[in-house]
């Protein structure tokens, strides 16, 4: 008797190291795990505009970092008393415009030159709803707020995300032509546009994918973060309050998951020293001011010293 449904994970034709420069982009569950993978000290770059959902936004946003662009101050607007950018999240926004484009484009330098050196690039499509300004029609990565009545919804088609992402990964794959994609597509449902019109976004996504993984098989893969989380774990328990995203419990199983598909054996070793590591860094005593706790934290500093004079590849910053 089988109590559980198994997904099977795909055999990649390449494994990640611990060398490799990872760039997460997409939904707040690209967040989850490239946050996972950073406490690792793998050298990660994560979702650099906050989180973006539809497919063109994230699209964009590439866009905007190869090659690096800089914003001026007819690419925000005031609304709330605060300066913003429909592409950046509300965290970068500011009273004052020049210190909310000095803080956007401190950030677009600091991604862009990421990216330049990055190895994989992993998007997470969260919704097929784009969300566009009436008065432009451009596609907008955050509404800040702003009334519906400047908004026009879409479902995106598969066609319109294929052709579009099929130009940014030709031209992107000219100037890093060892750069590999990976598409997931994020498990949070998003119940306001229904349950049904959720599926329908899921799925547009998901042929998206599939057809971007069919015309670039070299460079295109899908991780199945969506599957693992429907048919592996398919229980409420491993939900949040929402009932929308995904626990902790979850996201730790989905990384387990990642790990063990993606990443080199060689690094497994290294991953379990740092999680060990990372648990002790974690500890809090019932008693600091004894000799037994500075004797622990005494251990754990020559721990972390032996780790990075071990891995000095690894980002410690």
């Amino acid at each position: 008797m089988f109590l559980h449904t198994s997904v099977e994970l795909p055999d990649y034709p390449f494994r990640i190291t611990c060398r490799d420069t990872l760039f997460w982009t997409g939904s707040c569950f690209a967040a989850n795990i490239g946050n996972i993978m950073k406490t690792l000290h793998f050298k990660c770059e994560v979702n650099p505009f906050g989180a973006l959902y539809n497919p063109l936004s994230i699209l964009d946003s590439l866009n905007l970092l190869l090659p690096e662009h800089q914003l001026t101050k007819d690419d925000l607007f005031e609304h709330g008393e605060l300066w913003s950018s429909f592409m950046f999240h509300s965290s970068f926004s500011d009273p004052d415009c020049s210190r909310a484009l000095e803080k956007m484009n401190r950030q677009l330098s600091v991604a862009a030159r990421n990216l330049s050196n990055t190895q994989y690039i992993f998007i997470t499509f969260g919704s097929a709803y784009a969300y566009r300004l009436k008065t432009s029609g451009a596609t907008v990565g955050n509404c800040h707020k702003l009334p519906a009545s400047h908004f026009t919804v879409a479902r995106l088609a598969p066609t319109e995300i294929v052709d579009a992402y099929s130009e940014l990964i030709t031209r992107i794959a000219k100037h890093l032509p060892y750069i590999r994609f990976v598409f997931t597509l994020s498990p949070v449902r998003h119940p306001k546009y229904g349950m049904h019109g959720n599926q329908l976004s899921k799925a547009c996504l998901m042929l998206a994918v599939e057809q971007l993984t069919k015309l670039f098989p070299d460079r295109c893969f899908y991780f199945p973060a969506y599957e693992i989380v429907l048919d592996e774990l398919r229980d409420y328990r491993f939900y949040d309050k929402d009932l929308c995203h995904v626990s902790e419990t979850g996201i730790e199983y989905i990384k387990n998951k990642f790990i063990t598909s993606m990443i080199s054996p060689q690094a497994h070793e290294i991953i379990r020293e740092i999680d060990r590591l990372n648990l002790a860094r974690q500890h809090r005593p019932f008693h600091a001011n004894t000799a037994a706790h500075a004797k622990f934290l005494a251990n754990t500093n020559r721990k972390e010293a032996e780790l990075k004079a071990k891995y000095p590849y690894l980002d410690w910053n």
